[in-house]
């Protein structure tokens, strides 16, 4: 079931300043329900920020959480001030690009990145997934089309982030969902492969063009996506 983010927001907002009081520094949105990609089988995903964050922080949130409706499905990101200051800056574009903040000011609790970070994000992203697809291709090659084809779909979701910076860095426009990212695409093979990230039963109107799942096999589209990271990387290095 999916959740009215109209009543829940102002629920889970009551419920962690009553668990955390002025520890609560930021509380944010990320994830498919900000994009508003969500299922009904979709976790909520939260950003926390603590002035710090202990075990029995973890159990408070949990606690927090389940008295709420569906709140067994929050999750996210969980993290004290001293560890979001000391992050790699490199993944801080994406992270920050893509947080929808309810209470505080994530910015200043950030540390300071510049474009070669987010350069360095790009870089970073392509090359754990072209790991990632090749290692995936290897171990699955024994299995049938339908295990292999179960094994891609953590790689297209993957694929969306990586396509996500690569595009920011290309065009300087952070995009947030599939949908309007695809819309922004010209190359045919980054449109194949995006489709694929998305339900397998989605039909949208993209502009004035009907956009649906169309019906390559798994054999293919590890052949798109490993050779869309090989150029990719090679291009960015």
């Amino acid at each position: 079931m999916m959740i009215d983010l109209k009543t829940w927001k102002p629920a889970a907002m009551a419920a962690l300043k009553a668990a955390f009081g002025e520890r609560l520094l930021c509380l944010g949105l990320q994830g498919s329900y900000l994009r508003g990609e969500a299922t009904a089988d979709s976790d909520i995903d939260l950003l926390v920020v603590l002035d710090q964050v202990t075990i029995d922080d973890l159990d408070a949130f949990h606690a927090a959480m389940r008295s709420l409706p569906d709140g067994e499905r929050a999750v996210g990101f969980t993290c004290g001030r001293a560890e979001l200051a000391a992050w790699p800056a490199y993944e801080l574009y994406q992270f920050e690009h893509g947080t929808e903040v309810w209470l505080g000011d994530l910015h200043t609790l950030l540390p300071e990145y510049d474009e070669d970070d987010i350069r360095m994000g790009n870089r970073v992203s392509v090359a754990n997934l072209y790991h990632m697809v090749n290692h995936t291709y290897l171990t699955t090659r024994d299995l049938d089309e339908t295990a292999r084809t179960d094994a891609l779909k953590p790689l297209l979701k993957a694929f969306f982030f990586s396509l996500q910076i690569v595009h920011a860095v290309r065009t300087g426009i952070f995009t947030p969902t599939k949908r309007q990212l695809l819309t922004e695409l010209t190359d045919e093979d980054e449109r194949t492969l995006l489709r694929h990230a998305m339900p397998s039963n989605a039909v949208m109107s993209v502009g004035k063009a009907n956009v649906s799942n169309d019906d390559i096999v798994g054999e293919t589209l590890y052949a798109l996506l490993q050779a869309w990271c090989s150029r990719t990387l090679i291009a960015i290095r």
